[in-house]
């Protein structure tokens, strides 16, 4: 190695080592759901000095070295203002908010926690967070709408906008206050977008199917998954990873990002399901297939990740295949010893 480039690894060691030491303090919020869990794990993991969980729940279990749980709703505004006084972050990870079944069932409630309380969120961090050095928001794919009305080839982060629903327009919206927030106060602001996330913990939203046909076809039950076409895929774990990769590593000024992730055909999705079963040993798998005359799946998939990994290239991608294989694994152990029921696949 030449002197030059031994002096700029060097320096940019030097950066990422200082950079990733000053983020001692990350607030979390939503941090008990399955990305929160996830995201909390890989901060803790990767030795960040204290994390604060934020959730309307209390934690279940024993409390990790270096975590915090804070019970809180972020709608309360007033309980949110002390918190940040209180505890002044470095890193602020938002991850709180309702996904598309509950925003269609409660559009004023959805709203309400998606829309409202973020815009208050932004200002009482505004107001309050003296040491904040970054904020990451967890978007969402929606913001783009369905695959059939972009051009062939993969979906950029700058695409247009075109919203399905109104998750997909809150998520929007949340974006424009991202990039309005990081303009008014010069804090690096990244937006993450996720697509489907699947794996361990996810029970709720959508997109939780792929998820709940794995857990399916371990205890011997059929199921069919209610959208059809392609899907972008990412392993929980990969988006805890990246969830924190956005907020720890060297980044400034505001950016929309796509997660790592892979994209392939649902029906080709219930294929690796029965292989991995086959792999593990399951006697009586269930068959998981798409369901008839199901409508196509409403957001948008053979994303671009490159621009992502171009400013985080610590983010991880597992496999489809090792991801499916871990997941099925899991729930096949938790079938065996009983704590998952044939009539409660969201354990």
């Amino acid at each position: 190695m030449s002197y030059l480039a031994f002096i700029l690894v060097w320096n940019y060691n030097l950066k990422q080592y200082n950079f990733t030491g000053f983020m001692k303090r990350i607030l979390v919020t939503g941090s008990t759901g399955c990305i929160g869990s996830a995201t909390v794990k890989y901060l803790l993991d990767k030795g960040t000095e204290r994390v604060y969980g934020l959730s309307r729940s209390g934690f279940n279990g024993v409390l990790p070295v270096g975590y915090e749980h804070i019970p809180c709703d972020i709608s309360d505004q007033l309980r949110m203002h002390e918190i940040l006084d209180e505890v002044q972050p470095d890193a602020i990870i938002h991850l709180a908010g309702f996904q598309t079944p509950e925003c269609q069932a409660n559009p004023l409630l959805g709203m309400d926690v998606n829309l409202v309380a973020t815009a208050n969120l932004f200002k009482a961090v505004a107001e309050n967070c003296k040491e904040l050095e970054r904020f990451v928001f967890a978007s969402s794919v929606a913001v783009h709408g369905p695959r059939s009305i972009h051009p062939d080839g993969q979906i950029g982060p700058d695409a247009f906008y075109y919203p399905p629903n109104l998750y997909g327009f809150w998520k929007t919206a949340g974006e424009g206050m991202a990039q309005a927030f990081h303009l008014d106060t010069g804090i690096s602001t990244v937006s993450l977008r996720l697509a489907t996330t699947y794996g361990p913990g996810r029970d709720r939203g959508l997109t939780s199917a792929p998820t709940t046909a794995m857990k399916a076809c371990v205890m011997g039950l059929n199921y069919e998954i209610p959208y059809s076409g392609r899907e972008h895929y990412h392993f929980v774990d990969d988006v805890g990873a990246g969830f924190a990769q956005s907020a720890i590593y060297p980044f400034e000024g505001y950016g929309a990002f796509h997660l790592t992730g892979k994209t392939i055909e649902i029906s080709e999705f219930c294929k690796m399901v029965k292989q991995a079963a086959d792999r593990i040993g399951i006697e009586k798998p269930g068959n998981p297939t798409v369901k008839s005359s199901a409508p196509a799946m409403p957001f948008t998939s053979d994303l671009d990740h490159g621009p992502t990994l171009m400013k985080f290239p610590d983010m991880p991608l597992t496999s489809l295949a090792s991801g499916i294989i871990q997941s099925m694994s899991l729930f096949n152990s938790k079938a065996l010893n009983g704590s998952i029921f044939s009539m409660n696949l969201d354990s």
